[in-house]
């Protein structure tokens, strides 16, 4: 009994985190499409110009650096969505199960 309510809880939180992690990729995806023309630029073009900024470095939208940062930007969101998603799944399993007992 106790095994399938733990390897239950963990699907739910594998499941809550999936939805997290692509739920902020399209969004954050999709906010760079939707609003490009009214925020003057997209994500690449921020990482272009922090690094400018930053560090001096002036580099073209286009470049394989700042692609690879632009993944790597990507990836850090998903991990954050996935975090979030993992601990929503994990309160309504919690709610959901004290309805139950």
């Amino acid at each position: 009994m106790k095994d399938s309510k733990s390897k239950r809880k963990r699907i739910v939180v594998i499941i809550g985190a999936s939805a997290g992690a692509i739920l902020s990729l399209v969004t954050s995806l999709l906010m760079d499409l939707l609003f490009a023309d009214s925020l003057q630029g997209t994500w690449r073009e921020a990482i272009v110009n922090d690094l400018d900024n930053a560090f001096s470095i002036t580099m073209a939208p286009d470049s394989v650096v700042v692609y690879l940062l632009f993944i790597l930007l990507m990836v850090f969101l998903s991990l954050i969505g996935a975090g979030i998603g993992a601990f929503f799944a994990l309160i309504v399993y919690k709610f959901i199960s004290f309805l139950e007992s």
